[in-house]
């Protein structure tokens, strides 16, 4: 993170970048580009060589704080200069009274890199996108945050911004933070964050003031990845040993279930007792609840959408629906979207089967449409039925519906869930671009 320390024979308070960082600003812009407010960090002794957000590449920080401006949506922007030097410039706009809006610009210029050093954790944060800048106000309400999220976080933009922070800090360290004084470029040790998906990460965090009594955080995500990958792939192992118990002993036994029942029923038929209709009923509840275990131990092997693709999978979803709660179910899909990451494919296809639970569940309908087709050159995906739109089951409280949503901004992606334009439930997930700028010069 920042780690800041005290800079030796220098006047007043301000504090000299850690290694690996050159200069850190802190901006608050109105809609005229008027400065409202200015922290700086650098190490330089020259005032005059200080660089505001439109003094060092103009082209992007001023088109990005412009971007910003127009949309009202945070912007980031990371390009290269020099020998290797680089700029990450995040702009967070927030709105200070009604129609009133500011915009908060933190730039950080790292030095240049050492060929014969590894580099200083500072800048392998910010390279790797592993620290989440969160504005909040008086009351503790998150008004707007970077566009970039921490991956382990599970939170977007628009997730985080209405948010109070006792959501994702305990009372403990909600104390801790608020006695720590701001703009001491000193880190706030050992807190604990709250993901959307309930497990929690070691964060480190910084607090600086801002206008209208506000805090800018910066919150670092200083979990080591090794062990983060450990324990994703134990997390699938498991998930993929409950998926092959399930598929290789339940669902055996409940495929004897169905044919010692149907044996049964036809011996009763024959000798002519009654009961041959009840045995009759017990192998189909038998063979249906073979058929949902069956698909519960195929959504815990994620493994199958990888080997079969996003196209496919989708395509069997629709028929094992149909052939198994008599729901018309259809999937409609343009073969022209391509996906980089199997990892994208698993979470849309995850997200489609959860939309497809819930209309069976919920909707009372009797077709359910599943459509894949790019829009704005983007995969989007919709799930929509003709049953009957109902918010409670959608609720943000519930598990699915939050699952939904952490799949979602896994992926760098838009979920909408609402009521469709002829009635119904429409589940869209739209996915973006990772950044709105992406610049190397």
């Amino acid at each position: 993170m920042f780690g800041f320390r005290k800079a030796e024979g220098k006047k007043g308070s301000e504090a000299m970048p850690p290694e690996g960082v050159d200069e850190l600003l802190f901006c608050v812009f109105d809609e005229k580009r008027r400065e409202q407010h200015r922290f700086s960090s650098s190490r330089s002794e020259d005032e005059g060589s200080r660089h505001g957000p439109d003094d060092v590449a103009p082209s992007l920080s001023g088109l990005a704080l412009e971007e910003s401006i127009r949309t009202r949506r945070p912007v980031a922007v990371a390009f290269t200069f020099g020998e290797g030097q680089r700029k990450f410039l995040h702009v967070l706009p927030f709105e200070r009274r009604r129609d009133t809006w500011r915009y908060a610009c933190i730039q950080i210029a790292t030095a240049r890199p050492d060929p014969d050093s590894s580099e200083p954790p500072c800048v392998s944060a910010l390279a790797e996108g592993r620290i989440c800048l969160l504005l909040a106000n008086a009351q503790n309400t998150i008004i707007s945050a970077c566009s970039r999220v921490p991956d382990a976080f599970g939170y977007t933009y628009s997730t985080l911004v209405g948010m109070e922070l006792d959501s994702l800090f305990s009372a403990t360290d909600l104390g801790v933070i608020a006695a720590c004084s701001p703009d001491t470029n000193q880190s706030i040790l050992s807190c604990v964050f709250q993901c959307l998906d309930g497990s929690k990460r070691e964060v480190e965090i910084k607090k600086y003031s801002a206008p209208d009594h506000c805090i800018l955080f910066a919150i670092c995500d200083v979990a080591q990845p090794d062990l983060l990958e450990e324990a994703s792939q134990v997390g699938i192992r498991e998930r993929r040993r409950i998926g092959q118990d399930l598929h290789d002993s339940i669902g055996q036994l409940l495929t004897g279930i169905s044919l010692l029942s149907r044996s049964l029923a036809n011996r009763l038929l024959r000798d002519g007792h009654a009961g041959e209709a009840d045995a009759g009923q017990i192998s189909e509840l038998a063979d249906t609840a073979s058929n949902q275990i069956r698909q519960i131990s195929r959504g815990l092997m994620p493994t199958e959408v990888v080997q079969k693709g996003l196209f496919e999978s989708l395509r069997e979803l629709a028929r094992t629906t149909s052939e198994t709660s008599g729901i018309h179910c259809e999937a409609r899909i343009d073969e022209s979207v391509a996906f980089a990451d199997s990892a994208v494919e698993t979470h849309l296809f995850r997200i489609a089967q959860e939309a497809v639970t819930n209309s069976i569940r919920h909707a009372g309908a009797s077709r359910i449409g599943i459509r894949l087709a790019l829009a704005n050159g983007m995969p989007r995906m919709e799930v929509d039925d003709n049953g009957t739109w109902k918010e409670s089951a959608s609720g943000a409280g519930g598990i699915g519906m939050k699952t939904m949503e952490y799949r979602a901004a896994a992926i760098g992606a838009r979920l909408k869930v609402g009521a469709g334009d002829q009635g119904g439930t429409r589940v869209v997930c739209q996915l973006e671009a990772e950044d709105l700028f992406a610049t190397r010069i």
